[in-house]
């Protein structure tokens, strides 16, 4: 099993202890450096291949934002803080996670570490390992295996996705999510559904069944695409 190779930086000697306790329960993390500043850790990033960076933002030699922008090669990021004020600059970075300290439990840390496997996967989808997605998420980063997803289901100005992880809702739009899946594995049907062709078990004339028992309406414009993607006449 490959072992996420991270850095913790937190300048608060209490939460870096916390910290560094939470994150040695997650048998997937390989803790390479434990850090008060940014500053200490440039010179471990100029040496190894570093996954992760578990960081603070807030700290007084140097404001994790300011060093993150200044590294020309980042590994991937989650920043850990106090302060929510942050959340668009960590979105303009593509963080993989933001997380509020009130918030961090070992439970809250370990999707973070799930969306960090995923990101890794889908970095090296030229191996094979993963054909995830990449969707951007108001202050975050989402990696999806299209492989997982059931169907797509418009939600005003947000996308819900059922998969195989539950559903989850992203603010983003059906074009988008139409651009960024597999055109192969999935069909636009409805203008409020998409899809994942290999769950359908069975259509009628204005509906498809999946193997789960969840039928969705079949939208009349896009009837003909559908039963001529699916071999039907």
């Amino acid at each position: 099993m490959y072992r996420i190779k991270t850095i913790l930086i937190e300048d608060e000697p209490i939460a870096r202890m916390r910290l560094e306790k939470l994150v040695k329960k997650i048998g997937i993390i390989e803790i390479v450096g434990v850090y008060e500043n940014p500053t200490l850790a440039i010179e471990l990033l100029k040496q190894s291949k570093i996954d992760l960076i578990l960081s603070d933002i807030d700290m007084p030699e140097m404001n994790g934002v300011a060093f993150l922008k200044g590294l020309s090669h980042p590994p991937f990021v989650i920043f850990i803080t106090a302060h929510y004020e942050y959340a668009v600059d960590g979105f303009e970075l593509e963080v993989i996670d933001y997380i509020l300290k009130p918030l961090l439990t070992e439970e809250r840390l370990v999707k973070a570490i799930e969306k960090v496997q995923k990101a890794i996967m889908f970095s090296r989808g030229g191996q094979g390992e993963s054909k995830s997605i990449k969707v951007k998420d108001r202050n975050k980063t989402i990696f999806i295996d299209p492989n997982d997803i059931y169907y797509l289901k418009a939600w005003g100005d947000y996308i819900q996705i059922y998969s195989i992880e539950g559903m989850q809702t992203l603010l983003s739009t059906m074009k988008e999510m139409e651009t960024a899946l597999p055109w192969d594995m999935f069909a636009r049907m409805h203008r409020s559904y998409i899809v994942n062709l290999k769950y359908i078990k069975g259509v009628e004339a204005s509906k498809v069944i999946l193997k789960d028992g969840t039928e969705l309406s079949i939208g009349l414009q896009y009837r003909n695409q559908l039963f001529t993607r699916m071999g039907l006449s």
